[in-house]
């Protein structure tokens, strides 16, 4: 008799921890830059540049990338940028971590505020949520079938489950051209520019995988008109490509993450040598995993007719998907100008979405987090031409997944899909957001596992003792493969004898039992 087995590839989380961290830096303008007014917009970028697992713990080097758009006190150049680096090492425990692991890091801005010191000089305090993750591949070898097992009585029983097909790292560029419409002006100067991606959707092809989305791209620069020449022109910019992922197939299920780890934007001439062109590269670090919805079966439960069988088990460790599923969640906001000066134009709104919990209950996942709105406008005040504000916009939204629970894991992505603001009037906005919600539900679950089985001599003795005859009347719960076990027995000979075609019995049923000749 041998076992035939079957090695599933699951993988599980080995280890997590959050870490918040306040960094804080004076920042310098170059001498080429125009004295310094007032803050107008400001953004913000981190780069992991090295990542060192030790155990239990996990250290952190990197760059808070600090972008800024500020108000200058020249009268012909008006707005103008300034980059800030804030350098940073930060150790982080992370109990279980061991020397050798992949640890995905994510990170969310919570706060980043700039303040004038004088027109020369800038402070930049900043707080940082870092998200550690590592996660652990194995194998739960499965017995699922028996050969050469003549006179023991085995059963299959089914197991659906997540086979993790493909876990791997790697990188996608997405490059894209674009020229300014022909009624704008040309570039003299490039002020401010935002490439984010608006959408992206990966899909599983044959040996490869399909990547597609939209990209919002914003520019602000002074144009060589002399009159009215700060212009700005925004767009939505498709894009679509693939990248080579061997043993990928159509029908495997993706659960893709990614962190931009490079921006790259560049202003260039057009055919005719004039400066209306722009090229941007964002770079992708992606966490691949692919998996495939199986139906196996694997050996339930062994019996010996003529002799004695042993079996060893043990609890095994799997994943299975509960749901896939999306939605979508719409808000409208009013956002009141309070303080500043009155809109005389909105020039440019976007946001980034902040997941801040998701809880499992009984219905699904209930999503809590905020859209953060900042908008860039034109002012009534002549002395202070451009403003802008920030607004924070909650949102709840359940995923619906009936029978989970709070031991499922998720993979939740909530995107901007999109973002509308309006003037109302001179003090009043009004933002239009639709949020994409979809997310893959895991859950584990333990399962008993046939390791080995052993084939001893019967106790003769015990064996004569059994009756040849026996009317078995069927109890409460009782199974054919609970009497056949009992009374050494096949249960196709159970069937035969007492001329059942299925394997429902009810209790109060009499079953004649013949013990076979040996």
């Amino acid at each position: 008799m041998d076992i035939i087995r079957n090695n599933i590839h699951m993988d599980r989380i080995k280890c997590k921890a959050v870490n918040q961290v306040s960094l804080e830096e004076d920042i310098n303008l170059p001498e080429v830059s125009p004295d310094l007014n007032k803050i107008i917009f400001r953004e913000g970028n981190v780069v992991i540049s090295d990542t060192k697992v030790t155990k239990d713990h996990v250290a952190l080097k990197g760059t808070l990338e600090v972008y800024i758009l500020y108000l200058t006190e020249d009268d012909d150049e008006k707005l103008a940028r300034i980059d800030g680096k804030i350098p940073f090492e930060e150790t982080v425990y992370v109990e279980g971590a061991q020397p050798g692991d992949t640890v995905d890091v994510n990170w969310k801005i919570e706060d980043l505020s700039i303040s004038v010191i004088n027109s020369r000089k800038l402070s930049a305090r900043s707080v940082v949520t870092f998200s550690l993750q590592s996660e652990m591949l194995y194998d739960e070898e499965v017995a699922c079938d028996l050969t050469d097992a003549e006179h023991i009585e085995y059963r299959l029983k089914k197991m659906e489950l997540a086979r993790l097909a493909i876990c791997k790292r790697d990188i996608y560029r997405i490059r894209q051209e674009l020229e300014l419409p022909a009624h704008m002006p040309n570039i003299f100067r490039l002020i401010w520019q935002s490439v984010k991606i608006a959408s992206i959707d990966f899909k599983p092809l044959d040996d490869k995988i399909a990547v597609s989305g939209e990209l919002t791209v914003f520019v602000l620069y002074e144009s060589t008109q002399e009159d009215d020449n700060v212009q700005y022109f925004e767009t939505m910019l498709p894009f679509s490509g693939s990248m080579d992922c061997q043993g990928s197939r159509e029908m495997m299920i993706p659960d893709i993450r990614y962190n931009i780890s490079e921006r790259n934007f560049e202003v260039h001439p057009d055919f005719d040598g004039e400066e209306r062109g722009f090229s941007m590269e964002l770079v992708l670090d992606l966490c691949i995993k692919l998996y495939e919805e199986e139906n196996i079966s694997i050996l339930g439960d062994v019996y010996g007719i003529r002799k004695d069988v042993e079996t060893d088990v043990k609890s095994g460790t799997f994943r299975r998907i509960l749901v896939r599923n999306s939605g979508k969640c719409r808000l409208n906001e009013k956002i009141q100008i309070e303080g500043n000066p009155q809109i005389l134009q909105l020039i440019h709104s976007e946001g980034e979405v902040y997941v801040e919990e998701c809880a499992m209950t009984e219905s699904g996942a209930q999503i809590e987090g905020v859209i953060v709105i900042k908008c860039l406008y034109v002012t009534s005040d002549d002395k202070i031409p451009y403003s802008s504000l920030e607004q924070t916009v909650p949102f709840v939204y359940l995923l619906e997944a009936k029978g989970a629970g709070e031991d499922v894991l998720s993979g939740i992505r909530v995107t901007l899909e999109q973002l509308s603001v309006t003037m109302q009037d001179a003090r009043e906005l009004e933002a239009k957001i639709a949020l994409d919600i979809a997310g893959i539900l895991f859950e584990e679950f333990e399962e008993e596992l046939v390791t080995d089985i052993r084939v001893t001599e019967p106790d003769k003795a015990m064996r004569r003792r059994q009756p040849g005859i026996v009317v078995h009347v069927v109890g409460k719960g009782d199974t054919l493969w609970q009497i056949g076990k009992k009374y050494y027995m096949p249960v196709s000979r159970i069937k035969e004898m007492n001329a059942l075609t299925g394997d429902e019995i009810r209790p109060g049923d009499k079953l004649l039992l013949v013990k076979e000749r040996e």
